[in-house]
């Protein structure tokens, strides 16, 4: 999921897993994608946004859109960005 840019032809974005080990999920900020709920999004199974690892791509590795979710899905979106909010203070207030 793209959540900015683009800045020097690159985008932060949040990977989606299918997370194969139920102990590598984090509670607090891997968000359940299941394709029941979201069948727009095109998953075969269920999968997580996981809103506390951002990273950076170029837009030369982005291809295809596969679904504008702050159109799509509103509330899910909402919901990502919380999540991604709510990491980021933690981060920063652990930080001092």
């Amino acid at each position: 999921m793209i959540i900015g840019g683009p800045r020097n032809n690159d985008y932060t974005v949040l990977p989606v897993s299918s997370v194969s080990k139920r102990q590598f999920l984090d509670s607090d900020f891997d968000l359940e994608l299941d394709p029941q709920k979201f069948p727009l999004l095109g998953l075969t199974k269920i999968c997580y946004l996981r809103t506390h690892k951002q990273t950076i791509v170029n837009q030369n590795a982005l291809t295809t859109e596969i679904c504008d979710l702050k159109s799509v899905y509103p509330d899910l979106y909402l919901q990502a960005m919380i999540l991604v909010e709510k990491f980021e203070k933690m981060i920063i207030d652990s930080a001092f």
